[in-house]
């Protein structure tokens, strides 16, 4: 008998979108906080209400991580810009293996979460 399960599982194309997402984060929040105190013409009135939305559901899938390591790397890492060296550099007391091990968990959270929220189809 079939079981439908509650959260779809994630993809690899699920994760390589989330990645996509994260690296444009950084100047897609800076391009919302910039337009919110001013007029906008048709076309930045657009770009900012969809990069709004998108920004709120990253800050919101980020939050949902449930590892507090994790969640300290993702928004190290993404969320601040910072590049995958430093973040090893900052995180040194594991190894970079283990970084990239929890970017792929955090990345994985964000894709459950935006999938379920409706993001990502």
């Amino acid at each position: 008998m079939y079981q439908m399960e509650f959260y779809e599982s994630v993809t690899e194309t699920d994760k390589l979108i989330v990645r996509s997402m994260l690296r444009r984060y950084p100047k897609m929040k800076l391009t919302v906080d910039l337009l919110s105190g001013k007029e906008r013409n048709e076309r930045q009135q657009a770009l900012y209400i969809d990069w709004k939305t998108k920004v709120e559901e990253i800050e919101l899938a980020v939050n949902l991580i449930m590892d507090k390591e994790v969640k300290e790397l993702i928004e190290y890492r993404f969320i601040k810009g910072h590049p995958r060296k430093a973040a090893v550099v900052k995180f040194r007391l594991v190894t970079d293996r283990s970084v990239d091990r929890w970017i792929d968990e955090g990345i994985e959270s964000i894709a459950s979460t935006l999938k379920l929220m409706g993001p990502i189809t």
